[in-house]
């Protein structure tokens, strides 16, 4: 007898094993087409003072346990280092400590792991800590530091707001928050501010930017201030995970949270006392924070990076897998991206990078009723069975202005200019059971179609960080096989943006249904454990990945 199964609806059950972490390369399963601000990445405060003495007035600046090269075996890769030109060489410091790690010595060991390494990259926040400079020593150090990031060119890559996971691989990334000659190499962190939470921006050498926000309360000794940072520290995570705005995020528990005073002169010191309290309180309160929660967390610099004593390793963990278990929430067994009850069959560019076909045309004159004038290149260019020619180009999406502060993978240039653009896909089946959305984000004026139909049309814009455009999808209109959302956009002035995604809810209400399956593949065996079936009404006995029937509910098995 033949046996089919009806799936009528789509219960997500993702069982997913606690796996060990490869810690020398857990960035190699991460998504190529993943924007930097989607990841979660785990980073060592002042990361070179692991042979910094822990005793006396000097004692806060001991801030680690480990050398760089063993912290990166437990996983961290993003670096607070402080370089400083002493006369001679350019020599990391932690105020005025001297930590006795060079900064070549640094990049070296840096670079060394990723010639080793080659899917994974890294990351260095810089500042010239000049407390205990000499006048001429400071007037030396942009042109030291020219010297030392060109030594290692090769492997530093320059910040710019399309960077992805693919481009990343292998490479370095250094976010100055000082100036240097012929700069930047890499990335300056503009901005001021101090002991609090700080909004900055990060510029690449074409002056293309995000703004990135920083909690970095290091002082925290006054009554009540260390609960003042673990509550600045849970709110930044909030922002981050929520993804409403689209920018870059440094979240520090590191920090001191007590003082001394030196006799008879009254000055108060940090204390590694204080130090080695707040690491303890603020890894562990993120730790805590974060139970049940995924989303991006940003860049966390912690001090004791991989130290259990201060929950320095459990911490990294938590970051590591926090990408996994985002991604795999996010993710059905056909690898398509999942939030909530929403099945993305085309996942926004935001989430994953896309290719579309693109035509480019720009209007004779300046002005809008010559760009209103400009005809498509083809009356049937909306139709799934049209073929474009060598004049349509493959193009990444998003793609934008930098001006409209929203991920974009391909530079929007020029004003008064058109694109068509087409995402083709094939679906396996149209299920009666789901609701199909389209969402765009859309600046400036444009209409969109799936194949053929027109599905919306404005003459306004998108807001970057606000809600996309959410417009119903017919099942009649979509087809098994092949389809095509086709998209007619226009450039006036201004910011300039496009991008796109489909998605499909399932009545949450209905329950798969098994038809014309045998009677004794239906009865529940003696032991009473759920039967469970594959696609095609078989039972199976030891399921691996894949998709299932267990209970009557479709589930995921991975």
């Amino acid at each position: 007898m033949k046996k089919r199964i009806l799936l009528t609806t789509l219960f997500l059950c993702v069982i997913l094993p606690i796996r060990a972490i490869d810690y020398q390369n857990w960035m190699q399963p991460l998504d190529d087409n993943l924007f930097l601000s989607r990841l979660s990445i785990p980073g060592a405060h002042d990361a070179a003072t692991s042979s910094c003495s822990s005793s006396g007035m000097t004692g806060s600046a001991h801030t680690q346990t480990y050398t760089i090269a063993q912290q990166l075996e437990r996983g961290v890769r993003i670096f607070d280092l402080r370089p400083v030109w002493n006369g001679s060489d350019m020599v990391i410091y932690h105020g005025i400590v001297p930590t006795g790690v060079k900064f070549n010595d640094a990049l070296n060991t840096l670079c060394n792991f990723l010639k080793s390494h080659p899917k994974e990259f890294l990351f260095v926040v810089m500042r010239h800590e000049d407390d205990g400079a000499s006048d001429n020593n400071k007037a030396q150090w942009p042109t030291q530091m020219k010297n030392c990031l060109n030594a290692k060119r090769q492997y530093i890559i320059d910040y710019s707001p399309t960077l992805t996971v693919r481009d990343m691989r292998g490479k370095l990334l250094v976010m100055s928050r000082n100036t240097y000659n012929d700069g930047p190499i890499g990335g300056y962190l503009n901005g001021g501010g101090d002991n609090g939470t700080l909004n900055k921006t990060l510029v690449g050498p074409s002056g293309a930017y995000m703004n990135m926000t920083i909690q970095d309360m290091y002082d925290v000794a006054g009554s009540g201030q260390l609960d003042q940072k673990v509550a600045a520290m849970k709110a930044l995570l909030d922002r981050s995970m929520g993804e409403k705005e689209y920018r870059l995020y440094m979240n520090h528990t590191s920090g001191y949270s007590k003082k001394a005073t030196i006799p008879f002169i009254g000055t108060t010191y940090s204390t590694f006392e204080g130090v080695q309290e707040c690491a303890r309180t603020c890894n562990k309160a993120m730790i805590d924070y974060m139970k049940g929660k995924t989303g991006p967390m940003g860049f966390i610099m912690m001090d004791f990076a991989g130290d259990n004593n201060y929950s320095g390793q459990s911490l990294i963990d938590l970051i590591i897998r926090n990408n996994f278990s985002t991604y795999a929430n996010e993710r059905d067994a056909d690898n398509r991206v999942v939030k909530g009850n929403k099945v993305y069959i085309l996942p926004l560019g935001r989430d994953r990078v896309w290719e579309g076909l693109c035509y480019f045309r720009e209007a004779p004159q300046k002005n809008s009723s010559s760009l209103d004038a400009l005809s498509a290149p083809n009356a049937l260019w909306k139709s799934i069975t049209y073929s474009t020619n060598s004049s349509w180009v493959n193009l990444e999406m998003p793609m934008g202005s930098p001006s409209y502060l929203a991920p974009y993978r391909t530079t929007w240039e020029g004003e008064y200019n058109s694109y068509w653009i087409r995402r083709e896909f094939t679906l396996d089946e149209v299920n009666e059971a789901t609701t199909y959305y389209l969402e765009a984000y859309h600046d400036d004026h444009y209409e969109i179609f799936v194949n053929g139909r027109q599905i919306h049309k404005a003459d306004d814009w998108t807001e970057a960080n606000g809600a996309p455009i959410t417009k119903k999808v017919t099942n009649a209109t979509l087809k098994v096989g092949q389809n095509v959302i086709a998209i007619h956009i226009q450039q006036n002035t201004g910011g300039a943006y496009f991008d796109c995604g489909l998605y499909g809810i399932f009545d949450p209400d209905k329950q798969v249904s098994i038809s014309e399956i045998t009677e004794d593949k239906t009865t529940s065996p003696a032991n009473k454990k759920a039967v469970v079936y594959d696609l095609s009404g078989r039972t199976v006995s030891s399921p691996n990945k894949g998709f299932y029937v267990i209970d009557g509910k479709k589930t995921v098995v991975q």
